[in-house]
Formats: structure tokens, sequence, C-alpha cells
């Protein structure tokens, strides 16, 4: 009786161990995802993005003002240009996410000290998991108080992946959204550049000089059903832990009900 049970308090042992190895691996999980998501995180622009080959046309841009960009095809999306070159020798750009869970994501952008003339490029990456048709959509957000340089600073969205001109113009002027649509009828995840300058035309007077502008660049699409969870193998560490956990737990529960019944019975 007393090696029977010796066993069993070893096997709780052992247990209660696999249990906290499993909530503390569980607790960095979460840590570790939730400081990822927080930073903001960078990707290569691919080269042959940034300086198109020319194509035959008018060279005129399908997309005029908050109108839509039809794709049929998304598999070229799909980026195998992020590379392991040195990033000082690329174009970065700012990753962004959009999926089931998050059908919407921003990231702010600030010039100062603009005279005329100057203009600030940036790159952003937009990453989208989805099935079906979606519309991605664009727009910045003016902050409060920023409003004096927005009435003469002037904007440039060019969408890499087809060589289109979105927007150019006025800031303060951009329609409340240029969008972008995307086919699929399978699961994809697309990956979309974006080309943002701002400039300033040699013509503005002194007034604005010394002004700064903080706006929001805000990406969202609105056809949430057709979103998709991002397929990663972070979700399948966790669901092991998690069942090891519940495991460890569940036959713990049911090493020491029954010792516990037996104890009050001798007792």
């Amino acid at each position: 009786m007393q090696s029977s049970n010796k066993k069993i308090k070893v096997v709780i042992a052992v247990l209660a161990i696999l249990l906290g190895l499993s909530v503390l691996a569980l607790g960095g999980m979460f840590v570790y995802n939730y400081v990822k998501e927080s930073q903001p995180a960078t990707v290569v622009v691919p080269d042959n993005l940034i300086d198109p080959e020319p194509e035959q046309g008018d060279g005129t841009s399908s997309a005029e003002s908050g109108t839509v960009s039809d794709v049929t095809d998304t598999s070229s999306y799909t980026s195998s240009a992020l590379t392991a070159s040195k990033p000082e020798e690329h174009n970065i750009a700012g990753a962004l996410t959009l999926h089931k869970r998050k059908p919407n994501d921003n990231t702010p952008f600030k010039v100062n000290n603009m005279f005329p003339g100057d203009s600030e490029t940036k790159y952003f990456c937009v990453k989208v998991y989805y099935k079906g048709d979606i519309i991605l959509r664009y727009h910045a957000d003016v902050r409060e108080g920023y409003e004096k340089l927005a009435e003469v600073l002037k904007v440039r969205i060019r969408l890499l992946d087809t060589d289109e001109t979105l927007y150019d113009g006025l800031m303060k002027d951009m329609p409340k959204s240029l969008n972008h649509v995307l086919k699929t009828k399978k699961s994809t995840q697309s990956e979309l550049y974006y080309e943002i300058t701002a400039y300033l035309d040699t013509s503005v007077g002194n007034e604005y000089m010394d002004k700064s502008l903080i706006a929001d660049f805000n990406w969202w699409v609105e056809e949430t059903d057709n979103l998709e969870a991002p397929k990663t193998g972070d979700n399948f560490n966790i669901y092991l832990w998690l069942g090891l956990a519940a495991g460890s737990l569940l036959i713990i529960i049911l090493l020491l009900v029954p010792r516990r019944k037996g104890k009050k019975k001798d007792a």
C-alpha cells in the first residue's frame, strides 16, 4: 500500500511539473505574440517593383481618385523577393497585416520643416489573408492641429504591384477611400506594396515654412466575411501546450480525488 502511494505521489509530482512548464510556455507565447504584434515590422521592397519595366500604352492610370482598380490574378502578389540582401542596400517598407481578427491596420506618418520643392517617400507592404472578393481600401487622416500644412501638402499614392497611381493631389482633398479589388477562389495570402510620396510645389508660400504634419495612414477591408486567419505554426504550438496542461491537470485531479476519499473513510 505504501509503495503504491509513493508511486502515485511521484506521478502527481511529474504531472505538476509538466503543468507548470505548460503554463510558463503558454504565458511566454502570449507575451511574445503581444510584443511582436505591437512592434512595427519591416520588409525589403523588391527592386523590380521600384523600377518596373516600361509598359506599352498611353501611360494613364486606370485607378482614378476613389475608383476601384480590378485585379483578377493575385498570384503575382505573393512576394518572393524578400531576400537576405543587406537592408541598407534596398528600400525598406513598413509591414501591415489584415486578416479575420484584424480587418484594419494603420501607421503614423510625419513630415517636418519642408521647403518648396521638398518631398519624402515611404514604402508600405500590406499583407492580406482572404478567400473570395475583397476591396483593399486606403485613406490618410490628418491629425487635429496639423491641418495648416495639409492645405498645400500634396501626396502621390502609387501601387507598385500594378504600377498604378491611385491618387496624386492635395492630402486634404483625398477621397474617403482609394480602392483596389482583389479576387481569388482559394485561400490566398497577398502582399501589396504602396509607394507614398508627400511633396510641396515650388510655388508654396513662406507662411507654410517650419510647419509639421502628422497623419494616420489607414488600410482596411469591409468584406470581413471573406478574410481568413493567418496560417502559422504558432497556433499548433499553443494547442499542444494547452492540451498538455489540460491533460496533466485532469490526471492530477483523477489521482487526488480517490486518495482524499480514501483518507476520509480511514478517518
